[in-house]
């Protein structure tokens, strides 16, 4: 193995106190950008369940920054737990904590608390259910809890309920088809579902429970940006980024165990979908694009921690310097996704 990649691995992959340090660099990345640019306004007016009415809990810029920083932390630590729960790496790794954090800190828009890191961490939490649920016979409770979570998410962000049938699609590889299982899985949506329509028909109104629904259909295909040369290179590097990481996570999971080759796909699918999806309501929300920032991130994390390739340690080193480029640019404002 060469000098490297040994380094790499010793210092940042398996490094007692990387972790540590990356937090409080992290930390210090966002109150840097908070104290600089503040936050930005936000042109999106998603109609929710339950977020419209705790909103105003965030509607301090401080505490908005403080609520989207712990946020980030805990959606960084679920990824973390996920990966030593259920051992996908088969290895001690930091970065699936340190990779969301990073992507998650790059851009303004990141440091307001939004609907998005609720319905993320709800996602992700239905993960746990959809993961012990492998090689099971007889799975239907878990089909049924990964589905009360997810539809859960939908609550705070209406655009997850999309993510339910993709949901089915990883039960059926991590198990193969199950028909109790889908029967139960619908029978946690419709559970949920009728139980918020039960609240809004007492309260004889049931036009707004339907309105948080309207907006799926709301489709806003994107017009092409006027972006400047800077701007039409950093969005390239982010397409190319996603690729590449996907491409070499599939030639690296391909050779793993049985169950991360299993969700591996499934995180691959879903990211496929996901910039799809963004593309569609892209003038709606950029619920999808942060939900796909956070799995790419743990893409990245398994693929950079089974590496042993010396030209794929300078890649991420680039990487990252690409990265840091762009987080320093937001202090010129000369790049905003927002507006």
């Amino acid at each position: 193995m060469h000098y490297v990649v040994k380094g790499f691995r010793a210092n940042i992959v398996e490094g007692r106190f990387t972790s540590l340090i990356a937090s409080i660099i992290v930390i210090a990345m966002r109150i840097m950008l908070f104290a600089s640019k503040g936050l930005p306004e936000i042109s999106f007016q998603n109609s929710n369940y339950l977020w419209q009415h705790i909103s105003f809990f965030f509607s301090n810029p401080e505490i908005s920054f403080t609520a989207s920083t712990f946020s980030v932390f805990i959606i960084a630590w679920i990824i973390n737990t996920i990966n030593n729960r259920f051992s996908l790496f088969r290895t001690r790794s930091n970065l699936p904590f340190i990779f969301p954090l990073f992507f998650l800190s790059l851009h303004p828009y990141f440091l307001i608390m939004t609907s998005d890191y609720i319905a993320i961490i709800f996602i992700l939490l239905s993960f746990f259910p959809l993961l012990k649920s492998y090689q099971k016979p007889d799975s239907y409770l878990y089909s049924f809890r990964s589905s009360i979570l997810t539809v859960t998410a939908s609550l705070f962000q209406v655009y997850s309920i999309i993510l339910i049938p993709l949901i089915w699609r990883g039960e059926r590889t991590m198990r193969g088809p199950q028909i109790r299982s889908l029967l139960s899985s619908l029978f946690g949506v419709i559970l949920v579902c009728i139980s918020v329509f039960s609240i809004y028909f007492i309260l004889d109104d049931t036009i707004s429970f339907l309105q948080p629904l309207n907006s799926l259909v709301n489709i806003s295909i994107p017009v092409i940006p006027s972006y400047t040369i800077f701007e039409w290179v950093m969005a390239l590097f982010i397409l190319i980024f996603f690729i590449l990481n996907m491409i070499f996570s599939i030639n690296t999971y391909g050779r793993d165990k049985v169950l991360t080759l299993n969700f591996m796909r499934f995180i691959v699918f879903l990211l496929i979908f996901l910039l799809l999806l963004q593309v569609i309501y892209w003038g709606n929300t950029l619920f999808f694009l942060v939900l796909s920032i956070t799995l790419i991130s743990y893409l990245s994390a398994y693929f950079y921690t089974r590496n042993t390739s010396r030209n794929h340690v300078y890649l991420v080193y680039f990487m990252f310097l690409v990265m840091i480029m762009i987080y320093i640019s937001h202090y010129s404002a000369v790049f905003d996704l927002v507006n």
